[in-house]
């Protein structure tokens, strides 16, 4: 099954007018998620402080910590995929993130009323939507 996905996705054929290759795409998602993964790891307290008017507690920093390892794990693995499959997993994860994270926190369609910090939270915001959107453009090459 991997070589007939891998073989689909070697042969379709490319578009000259891309604006963001798939590789460059998963490149720029492994820099910006690894920086993200990094300060789960190092500062978790500044994931909670930064966006939100609220504490950071032990509780909060040990999972934020914990899921750096799948954050970094991922954007490891995104830039061993071949290109196009790479781009894939980077824009669904990046539309997923922006809907359970930040476009959550400030619509509130799961989880009503966090008291979101601003000026700060607008970063992850148009971060994910851009992020999504280079994605999308990058599948269309």
């Amino acid at each position: 099954v991997n070589s007939l996905a891998n073989s689909k996705f070697q042969t379709r054929p490319k578009n000259k007018m891309a604006i963001i290759s798939p590789a460059a795409y998963v490149k720029s998602f492994a820099l910006i998620f690894g920086v993200y993964g990094l300060q789960m790891l190092a500062v978790p307290s500044k994931m909670v402080t930064d966006h939100f008017d609220a504490p950071s507690t032990p509780l909060l920093q040990f999972w934020i910590r914990g899921q750096s390892v799948s954050l970094l794990g991922l954007c490891y693995c995104v830039t061993k995929l071949p290109a196009e499959q790479g781009a894939l997993v980077s824009a669904v994860s990046s539309a997923a993130v922006g809907i359970l994270y930040p476009w959550n926190a400030k619509f509130g369609y799961i989880n009503k009323g966090l008291p979101v910090k601003y000026p700060m939270h607008y970063v992850p915001e148009v971060l994910m939507a851009g992020m999504t959107l280079g994605g999308v453009l990058a599948l269309m090459n």
